[in-house]
């Protein structure tokens, strides 16, 4: 819980713009939930959020419907990365691991 709040605190105060504290209080309590569940559904649970968010914010920018100065919901798509990382992180983390070699 601690860890994901403190990355997210941090990525607040570097560009206060882009997070809001919505956001960080969220990831408290999803890097609690995901925490409680493992390592490895921590990790692909925070990282899906980003991914998922990004590629949803490049189909905007290439449809056109935004700009790069738009502001996009990300908490939406904490919520969804939290799902990957419920029903796929371990699976994911295991296999990302076993590519490097470190199982």
């Amino acid at each position: 819980m601690a860890a994901l709040w403190l990355a997210y605190f941090i990525l607040s105060l570097v560009y206060p713009g882009g997070m809001g504290f919505g956001d960080v209080k969220l990831a408290g309590v999803l890097g609690l939930f995901l925490g409680h569940l493992g390592w490895g559904e921590l990790a692909v649970g925070a990282f899906a959020a980003f991914l998922l968010g990004g590629i949803y914010a490049v189909g905007l920018l290439a449809a056109g419907r935004a700009t790069r100065t738009s502001g996009i919901p990300f908490g939406p798509w904490m919520l969804v990365g939290a799902w990957v990382g419920i029903f796929f992180g371990a699976w994911l983390w295991n296999g990302y691991l076993a590519v490097l070699g470190a199982i």
